[in-house]
């Protein structure tokens, strides 16, 4: 019997278990074709060391990635650092040294060019206390405190608000990275009613300079 016919006469005395062997040979190859697959997509063996752009300006950072043969993208340039240079990285992930997939995005978080803009908010005849915390809430950092004379009722109180050594209406924008100067009463001038006493002497001098203007 010829070898064709000899497998044509297994196959149809066991259609199952041929069946079987064939789905079989079907998984291994199509394992192996995801296996490939996987490899050629994920850069298997193709590792690099992660460049380190921190502390460089966005151009700098983005020709040194591109060397590296990486790609890169920007995951936060919101929020501003005044100890750095605007438009710097400030971090990177995954960290600089570390070794990635050649594949692997690179993401830069870049210092903001200049700092957030809020409106003055209104901050006089509240005391200091109360308008430092609304100025910390509102995300100024340089805050001082100067005082001036003025009467003790009013002890405390802000009386005048300066944006880096200049007057700002309500409401105007400023960076919250400016210098705010509360100008606060120290309430050293006495503005209470006088005393007893105090208002007796003030008679006698008034009907002294009345009776001095009374014709004799």
């Amino acid at each position: 019997m010829k070898e064709g016919n000899k497998i044509e006469s297994f196959r149809q005395r066991h259609p199952i278990l041929v069946n079987l062997l064939l789905m079989a040979v079907a998984s291994v190859v199509l394992v192996y074709v995801a296996l490939l697959f996987i490899d050629v997509f994920t850069a298997h063996g193709q590792e690099r060391r992660v460049p380190d752009v921190r502390n460089l300006s966005l151009g700098e950072a983005i020709e040194r990635i591109e060397q590296a043969g990486m790609d890169w993208d920007i995951s936060d340039s919101t929020q501003f650092d005044a100890n750095y240079k605007p438009g710097v990285v400030l971090d990177q992930n995954p960290k600089a040294d570390s070794y990635v997939k050649a594949i692997r995005v690179i993401y830069l978080k870049v210092n903001a060019m200049h700092d957030r803009m809020v409106a003055m908010p209104h901050l006089t005849d509240m005391s200091w206390r109360q308008a430092q915390a609304l100025l910390r809430t509102h995300g100024f950092r340089d805050v001082t405190i100067d005082s001036v004379h003025g009467p003790s009722s009013s002890r405390g109180v802000v009386l005048q608000a300066k944006v880096d050594g200049r007057s700002v209406r309500d409401g105007a924008p400023v960076l919250v990275s400016s210098h705010v100067l509360l100008i606060v009463c120290d309430g050293e001038i006495d503005d209470t009613l006088p005393d007893t006493a105090s208002n007796a002497v003030i008679d006698s001098v008034e009907i002294a300079a009345t009776n001095a203007e009374l014709p004799q």
